[in-house]
């Protein structure tokens, strides 16, 4: 028993379960032309196949699709969708319509199908049913009345009936936004036409002209009411200030006394003000003047002590230079430290002349040392050149004296030497 999916001529798609086929021995969907059938497996097309039969199932034969598998049957023919809006309204209030026909077909059937089981919901047999309307219901709330109302709401209706290119600009973009919704939806466009419903020129205009006139009579009806609120207000205003005229008058007159008053407070402030800020100015003025007459001063005495100074000190060279001139550099010396001692105190110079003894003392001890060393080993070269002339005189059978007394000091000198190593003196020869 073949399986024919359409109920109505308007149908598209139809997803159908498999025990909804007939047929206890064998189970045929028949494919027309432009006709596809999608298997379908836990909600995902796993293949589609075009024209023909499809055996889903049967006794005899078990068929070609496992069990637990749905059907998706598409008609992939060209549809065409007549769409209309005879409701939008201008910015001048104004209805006008528009229409037109879209022709599309199934493109992509994955893509589609998406769209199938998005829209649609099944009914108690499990079965889903998509049909032109419903494609038609959706585009209608998501494309057209989002695109045509509000653009169309910007615009007076004079000026949409005389502007064409106004209305290609509406369509164009209605258009686009069409083929870009079908196009996720997995459809094709074909085929788009628009036509306007705004009636004639001489209704447009009359209907331009009783809105104007209807919001010029209604400005006037609002000018008038307002006019008449104003008038009154104006009676009101004018019997209250005859009511209060008197006590108004003598609140002038005391606000204008208590503003003289302040005034005059403030004028007599700031001459105070003034006159504290010109003897405070005075005042800095005379103690910066004292300030530079005690700077002046007090130059004017360091300068007198730099003078003084510097003529002591020329003195002071000038002596020197006479001192160094007539008893040389030790008077010199001698003058200096002389003038140094006359600054000490008594206990400075006590503790000083200590110091100079120590070091006299130090010195002597010194020197008196160096002197026994250098006689020991003077006393020690003579003994070894005494030595080393008595082997030598021994060696050649003949002896001389190898050492002799200076005739100055009294110092043992060798035999050979010239001159004394203690006093200096020469020595005459042998």
């Amino acid at each position: 028993m073949a399986f024919k999916w359409k109920r109505q001529e308007n149908d598209i798609a139809r997803v159908v379960p498999k025990s909804q086929v007939g047929g206890f021995f064998r189970k045929d969907i028949i494919l027309s032309p432009n006709e596809k059938a999608a298997m379908i497996k836990n909600g995902e097309v796993q293949e589609t196949v075009d024209e023909g039969k499809l055996r889903v199932g049967g006794i005899l034969k078990p068929g070609n699709i496992g069990k637990d598998v749905d059907v998706a049957l598409m008609d992939t023919s060209p549809k065409d969708l007549q769409w209309i809006q005879t409701e939008l309204w201008t910015l001048d209030n104004q209805k006008v319509g528009c229409s037109g026909l879209l022709r599309f077909r199934i493109q992509e059937p994955k893509r589609f199908f998406q769209m199938l089981y998005s829209y649609t919901t099944p009914d108690k047999k499990g079965e889903r049913i998509l049909s032109v309307e419903d494609i038609y219901d959706r585009l209608e709330s998501e494309t057209i009345t989002l695109v045509l109302e509000p653009e169309v709401r910007k615009e007076s209706v004079e000026k949409l009936y005389g502007n064409r290119d106004l209305r290609l600009k509406l369509e164009n973009e209605l258009e686009m936004r069409l083929k870009s919704t079908l196009s996720l939806w997995g459809l094709e466009t074909l085929k788009y036409t628009v036509k306007w419903d705004i009636g004639s020129y001489g209704e447009v205009m009359q209907a331009t002209n009783d809105f104007n006139t209807t919001e010029e009579l209604a400005e006037l009806d609002t000018l008038a009411v307002e006019g008449d609120s104003e008038r009154r207000g104006r009676e009101d205003v004018a019997e209250l200030r005859a009511d209060n005229a008197s006590t108004a008058a003598q609140n002038d007159f005391e606000r204008s006394q208590q503003y003289k008053d302040v005034t005059s407070q403030l004028e007599l402030e700031k001459l105070q003000h003034e006159a504290d800020m010109r003897e405070a100015r005075e005042a800095i003025a005379l103690k910066e003047e004292l300030k530079l007459t005690k700077a002046r001063g007090m130059r004017a005495e360091l300068e007198v002590e730099q003078d003084m100074k510097d003529r002591e000190h020329g003195r002071d060279i000038e002596y020197l230079k006479t001192i160094t001139e007539s008893g040389g550099a030790d008077a010199a010396k001698v003058v200096t430290e002389g003038r140094e001692y006359g600054k000490m105190s008594a206990a400075q110079l006590e503790a000083l002349a200590k110091v100079r003894q120590s070091e006299m003392i130090a010195k002597e001890d010194k020197v008196r040392f160096m002197m026994d060393v250098e006689d020991r080993e003077r006393a020690d070269s003579y003994r070894r050149q005494g030595l080393d002339a008595a082997m030598m005189g021994a060696a050649h059978g003949k002896t001389s004296p190898t050492v002799r007394k200076c005739s100055g000091c009294g110092s043992t000198v060798p035999a050979e030497a010239s001159f004394c190593s203690q006093c200096g003196k020469q020595l005459s020869g042998n």
